[in-house]
């Protein structure tokens, strides 16, 4: 079995600790998989606006996109590699927007 079932609890209880610019040097990158049955939409978006990230990317995969999209997750990974290098960590900088990637 190359899948395991996950903690749901550590998931659902997760905080973000701490608070103002140490915080916010940490860029947060969220890829939002547009078919998944594990995390709904509306988890996922809840999931957004608790922490918000400084761009949201769209993936037309399941749960698991290293399985089912593996080059539309790696395209996306240098993606975001190359957008996120230079996070300073000001809201003025953030990016929201949505990139929808093909299935493989």
């Amino acid at each position: 079995m190359l899948l395991r079932p996950g903690p749901i609890m550590a998931l659902s209880s997760a905080r973000l600790e701490g608070e103002g610019e140490s915080v916010e040097k940490v860029g947060r990158v969220y890829i939002k998989t547009m078919h998944d049955n594990v995390l709904k939409p509306d988890q996922q978006e809840a999931m957004i606006k608790k922490w918000l990230p400084s761009q949201v990317f769209a993936l037309d995969s399941d749960h698991s996109p290293f399985f089912s999209a593996p080059f539309s997750l790696f395209g996306l990974l240098l993606k975001v590699a190359a957008t996120s290098a230079g996070f300073q960590g000001s809201d003025s900088g953030r990016q929201y927007h949505q990139v929808r990637c093909k299935n493989d």
